[in-house]
This record gives C-alpha cells, structure tokens and sequence, in this order.
C-alpha cells in the first residue's frame, strides 16, 4: 500500500491550512508531529478521505500481482479505499447512547468481519483492552481513558490496510499505551499507520519509524526517527 501526496494546499475560511505538501507514506508507522494549529488534524483528515483538498491530489495504490503479466501497481478509487481505512478522529465519541459491546458489535459487522467471528473477536479485544466489566455501559458513561480505547478498537478491528489516528494516547496510561502500541507495531507490518501526536515522547527510535514534522501547514522534516535527539535540536521542538 501506498499513499502520495501531491502539492496539496487545503484551504479553510480562507486561510490555507495545509500549504503545498508533499510526501509519499508506506507500510510502517508514520508520526506526524507539531505544535497545536500545525495542520496534523487537517492532514488526517485529507487523508482519511473525510475532507478533499483545494489543490493537488492525493493517490492511493497497491501492488498487484497477476499470473499472466506479474506484479503491477493498481490505482485504487475513493470508494477502495474507504473500505480499507481504520479512522480514529481527534475527540472520539462514537455513538454515545450505543453501549461498548453493541457499538463494537455493530462496528464489526460495519467492517466486513464474518459473521461468525464477529462475537469473538469483539469479546477478544474487550478481554485484552480490560474492558469487559464495561461493556454494557454507554460510551456518553465512560471515562475519558475507556472512551480512548474504544475509540482506538473500533480504528483497529478489522486490520485495516490503512489506519489514521488523531492523539491516540492521550488519557491512557502507561500500560495501555504500551498495549495498543505493540497492536500497531504489529499491523504497520502490512498496512500504512499513520498517528498524530504533539508529544515528542510519543515517538520510539526505530528504523521502521517516520516522523513528519509540521509546521504552519507545510513540512519541515520527514524521515526516520533513529537519531531522534538531532532532529529534536534541528528543528527545536516544543513539546509541552
């Protein structure tokens, strides 16, 4: 899989927020980081096929292969790729009046799980999320934290092709941050995982990592994070 930003410009009330950017995003995990009015929502959102830009083009491809001519890159359309997307927006709500388990149920069966895996699979990710003893409350009855791994579930049921999350980790503990992390290390072998984030500490040294630094939406650095300490002093972050 494969996402290519082109020159895109997004413009809002005038006022252009995301100016000319241009980037390609694969399989692994993409960090996009910047201060707050950076343009990251806006981004995700661009991406996610939720907004359309003012200028530019964003494509998505993924390579085929076919016995007769061999391995070829397939241009995929808006509605492809809607089906591929594991969408988690900034302030998840979901359906507040929906308890867990009949939101996640309905998720499930939303994202094309089998009928007959739906049960476990939802009863799977409560168990290891430690969210059973809450899944006949409402989402409007649950604290911000259990909002958030609600949230993250529904983005991650399916294993999405293409998954995008706005603040994933705010409200979460240690521990469950550690939990979900390790669930998108894992999917970002085969799929595009793209996370926003304002907080440096967010972001692990690997070489399976990139970072996408904005700024007043345009880019100011895109690459690995293994010498993260440099980019840091490079482009003197403000993280708090």
């Amino acid at each position: 899989m494969k996402i290519t930003v082109k020159e895109v410009t997004y413009v809002k009330e005038k006022t252009k927020i995301i100016n000319q950017l241009n980037c390609t995003l694969t399989a692994g995990i993409t960090y996009i980081l910047g201060k707050n009015g950076a343009g990251k929502s806006s981004l995700l959102k661009l991406l996610s096929t939720g907004l359309y830009p003012d200028n530019g083009e964003i494509n998505y491809s993924t390579l085929i292969s076919d016995n007769e001519i061999g391995k070829y890159r397939k241009q995929l359309s808006i509605d492809e790729v809607r089906t591929m997307i594991g969408f988690m927006p900034q302030h998840f709500k979901g359906h507040s009046e929906m308890s867990v388990i009949r939101y996640l149920t309905y998720i499930a069966y939303h994202k094309g799980i089998p009928h007959k895996l739906v049960k476990s699979t939802v009863e799977g990710w409560l168990q290891e999320s430690n969210l059973t003893k809450y899944r006949r409350r409402k989402l409007s009855k649950l604290s911000g934290g259990q909002l958030q791994k609600v949230g993250l579930i529904q983005a991650l049921i399916n294993q999405p092709r293409i998954c995008i999350l706005d603040e994933p980790f705010e409200g979460l503990d240690t521990k469950e941050r550690l939990f979900f992390k390790r669930k998108l290390q894992r999917l970002s072998f085969h799929s595009v995982v793209i996370i926003s984030t304002h907080i440096l500490e967010d972001i692990e040294q690997s070489e399976d990592v990139n970072l996408l630094y904005m700024d007043n939406g345009g880019l100011l650095f895109y690459g690995g994070t293994t010498k993260l300490d440099l980019i840091k002093e490079k482009l003197n972050f403000i993280t708090e």
